[in-house]
């Protein structure tokens, strides 16, 4: 045993000053008291001073002990298996008697604590034969802090200080770390013993994760989270009120399992999901269902112009299927207003050529990108390159790619099959001469050219060869003469023959005839030329000709399909057919789009698994573009960027049935476009709002993020949310700022059980953000403590290791000295002062009594300064 002693104040050491002055004047002053008598009142006077000074001082007398001071602190809440309870009764019964403590509590908790005298206490405070007790703990909780706290005030203080706790370690309340710096401070060390959980063959539904900015029809995953002990067979349900939006039958292993369902939600607003778990061997019913609020905003609408209506459905039918409201427009219906484009989220153009759209239309769509926020998809084509092109126009400004400049084909051999019935005679003959001709006249001495006139017999009138004589060439043409009926299959099969023989890269055949012709295997013979990227195109002229079976040659062999009426019409037609031949930034070869850079609309589309397009324009990403696809060559076939308050995306290729053709029955093609308009389209307003509730530590969690339109956060909100109860009753709290952008609020979780919560009107925010953030609603469906989660370990041993402490020791280590000594403290100054006072009294009986002295034979008294002698 150690023993020291400490003052608390050390200015009544001034008042020792005053014994030098009772000394002088005792020397000075008038008494008939002897000197010794008066030496001995002077004395015992100083002595009370004196006394009286160390009293004041408020001296403290410590002295060390090692005697221990426990508390054993049990975890009874409905986690931990009752079995660990008797086994957890029996080892403190030993400790108690192996280790002798000084002083030992006992401590029972589970939502709250009670500290108790007598270990037999503890078992009445547990659950009695299935029912609780009036007065007993409420075991649906854990709550370690209100635990350690409570067993902080159980401890004496003037002993060594140990805490033995028996849980889990898995709080569902409060937070254990607020604790840890007052266990600390006392120097109590903590012996955390992990408590077994119950052994039922509990399988139990954790929670239903939703997604953010859910869309009316949208297809979005959810995930159900369940935990099971064990392998176990089970089924999980998902509804919506009475509508089953998937059944899944699982195999569940040990641990938490996530089971995703692909859903649609039809309705708008707040929607209500609810999940059950069907597992075999489950004997706890009441873990097995959980709901989770989803807040659904109204279906996005686009408006989706096409260049060729009548191939607008592909993409029309897919991104209906993704749940997209989706408005299809020819070029020439556009609208003249930014304002009127606001109605949409989006704005798809698809293969539009810029001659069709005013140049007051394209301000508005550039205005409704750059100013409303709006979305542009511009998805290429034939129509979308050349001197028709976009070029020094509104849209280009919008686009992060830019065309490159047209060059002519080096590699390109173009054939014309050319109808010379006896229904061409006169004009429309000389017309379609005319046109073949002025075709010639655009080629280059490196391309390879041939003619191939038809009646019911098939002549090639100019054979395959390159373009140097072009005079000679024209001789040849100018002789086609008209005769004969019209059978268009045998010169169709002497095309492909001449195609074949060329090692061209790029073959073009152009076929004009105004009849009908035998019937024949068309579809087959074209598709081999297709297959063979050899690209059919077709002119129907007169009312005669067979439009329909034209067509469908077109389709078939990939080319455009052309009708006219007016014979003079054909020579620009030519013209422009073979100009597309010509052009080389229009590359007809197929390939396989390569990802160059992830984003979030490429989730769950599969590029290894993507057949080839079969076709792209070739352009030059701008220098702020970001670049997702690439061709083989590397030039971009998607690519993004931001164009003011909105989003711009470019494809390359096409969307429809020509270059996309084979993309059209691929999984990915729908959910790939839909991703991509989500991601693109514009907002519903100016601010971004992050509106979420969640369920933390016993409280409702209200957090809101505010952003604006171009990523600054806001910092500059009074946020209030309404509350309304199960009860119908209401009430408004403010948010408080947190963090940039940020906003938090708690509430406690009593309150708010399967309450609504919603943005109240609030500064700074518009009616229209608010309207859009929506409202949640949070149900509790069971306690905490129906999770049988493994004993939190990390937990239980950082509790240990920060205080000192061992986890999972034996008796002997808690009871162990480990150089911890106690300090018992006694206060000295009552002791000191009745000393002073006693002395005082002394003092005065001293003085009062010299007659004693004189018997005693002292001498008289001093005669003080001044005084006459005696």
């Amino acid at each position: 045993m150690t023993m020291a002693i400490s003052i608390q104040h050390s200015w009544p050491l001034l008042l020792l000053l005053a014994i030098p002055l009772l000394w002088w004047g005792a020397r000075r002053t008038r008494t008939n008291l002897g000197r010794r008598h008066l030496a001995v009142v002077t004395v015992l006077r100083s002595l009370a001073v004196a006394v009286l000074a160390l009293a004041l001082m408020r001296p403290q007398w410590h002295a060390g002990s090692n005697d221990v001071a426990v508390v054993y602190a049990l975890d009874i809440s409905r986690s931990v298996s009752s079995s660990f309870l008797y086994s957890a009764l029996a080892w403190i019964g030993n400790a108690d008697r192996e280790g002798k403590p000084a002083r030992a509590r006992y401590l029972a908790f589970a939502d709250r604590p009670v500290l108790l005298e007598k270990l037999e206490q503890v078992r009445n405070l547990a659950v009695t034969e299935g029912r609780p007790r009036e007065d007993a703990i409420d075991q649906a909780a854990t709550n370690l802090e209100r635990a350690l706290d409570e067993a902080l005030l159980g401890l004496d203080r003037d002993r060594v200080q140990r805490l033995v706790l028996f849980t889990d370690g898995n709080q569902t309340q409060g937070d254990v770390w607020r604790v840890l710096a007052r266990l600390k401070e006392a120097n109590v060390r903590v012996f955390p013993i992990p408590a077994k959980v119950r052994d039922d063959r509990d399988a139990w539904l954790e929670s239903i994760d939703v997604p953010q900015g859910i869309r009316q029809g949208e297809p979005v995953t959810v995930t159900v989270r369940a935990f099971s002990p064990g392998e176990a067979r089970a089924r999980v349900v998902l509804r919506t009120g009475n509508t089953v939006l998937g059944d899944r039958a699982v195999r569940l292993t040990a641990g938490l399992n996530r089971v995703s369902f692909e859903i649609q939600l039809s309705s708008a607003g707040s929607n209500t999901l609810a999940a059950e778990l069907i597992a075999e061997g489950d004997r706890v019913p009441d873990n097995n269902r959980v709901q989770q609020s989803a807040w659904v905003a109204k279906a996005p609408r686009v408006l989706y112009v096409e260049g060729q209506p009548g191939a607008a459905g592909y993409l029309h039918d897919a991104l209906a299927r993704q749940g997209i409201e989706v408005s299809v427009a020819a070029p020439v219906d556009i609208p003249e207003s930014a304002a009127a484009f606001a109605l949409y989220d989006a704005v798809i153009l698809s293969d539009a050529p810029a001659k069709a759209i005013a140049p007051a239309k394209m301000r508005a769509i550039e205005s409704y990108v750059r100013d409303g926020g709006g979305g542009l998809l511009f998805a290429a084509g034939e129509n979308v390159y050349g001197e028709q092109g976009y070029s020094g126009t509104p849209v280009e400004k919008v686009l992060p790619v830019q065309f490159r400049a047209q060059e002519k084909r080096k590699d390109l051999a173009l054939v014309i099959a050319l109808d010379r019935s006896y229904s061409m005679r006169g004009r429309k003959m000389e017309l379609a001469k005319e046109a073949t001709r002025a075709a010639l006249d655009l080629l280059e001495e490196q391309h390879q050219f041939a003619v191939v006139a038809f009646d019911s017999q098939a002549h090639i009138s100019v054979p395959m060869q390159f373009v140097r004589a072009k005079r000679k060439a024209e001789d040849q043409i100018a002789r086609i003469q008209a005769s004969g009926q019209t059978n268009i299959y045998p010169a169709l099969g002497i095309v492909y023959r001449l195609l074949q023989k060329t090692d061209a890269k790029a073959k073009h055949v152009i076929l004009l005839s105004d009849g009908d012709t035998h019937p024949a295997d068309f579809e087959g013979l074209v598709k081999r030329m297709a297959d063979e990227k050899m690209i059919v195109s077709t002119v129907a002229i007169g009312e005669g000709a067979d439009r329909e079976l034209m067509s469908n040659i077109a389709k078939w062999g990939g080319g455009r399909a052309y009708s006219t009426v007016s014979p003079e019409a054909v020579p620009q037609i030519f013209v422009e057919e073979t100009q597309r031949a010509v052009r080389s930034n229009l590359l007809e070869d197929a390939f396989k789009p390569v990802v160059k850079r992830r984003m979030e609309a490429f989730r769950g589309v599969d590029f290894e698994q993507a057949p080839p397009l079969k076709g792209y324009v070739s352009a030059t990403a701008r220098d702020n573009a970001e670049v997702f696809l690439v061709s083989q060559s590397g030039s971009p076939v998607l690519a993004r960027w931001q164009y003011g308050l909105g989003k711009v995306v470019v494809f390359t290729s096409d969307v429809k049935n020509r270059w996309a053709v084979n993309w059209l029955d691929w999984p990915g093609y729908g959910k790939l476009w839909a991703q991509l308009t989500r991601e693109t389209m514009r907002r519903d307003s100016g601010e971004e709002l992050d509106f979420r509730v969640s369920r933390e530590d016993g409280e409702a969690v209200i957090s809101l993020n505010a952003l604006t339109a171009d990523g600054h956060f806001r910092d500059d909100l009074a946020p209030r949310v309404r509350v309304t109860g199960p009860d119908g009753t209401a009430a408004t709290a403010e948010l408080h700022h947190s963090g940039p952008g940020a906003y938090r609020l708690r509430v406690p979780l009593a309150s708010a059980t399967a309450a609504r919560f919603e943005l109240a009107d609030s500064p700074g925010l518009s009616r229209r953000a608010v309207d859009r953030a929506g409202s949640r609603r949070l149900y509790h469906a069971y306690p905490d403590e129906y999770r049988a989660l493994p004993p939190n370990l990390e937990l239980l041993r950082t509790l240990a290791e920060e205080t000192g402490g061992k986890l999972a020791p034996s008796i002997a280590e808690v009871f162990a000295p480990n150089g911890d000594h106690s300090r018992v403290s006694h206060m000295l100054w009552p002791w000191l002062a009745l000393l002073a006072l006693l002395l005082y009294l002394l003092d005065i009986a001293v003085r009062r009594a010299p007659l004693a002295w004189r018997r005693l034979g002292d001498d008289a008294a001093p005669a003080t300064r001044g005084s006459a002698p005696g």
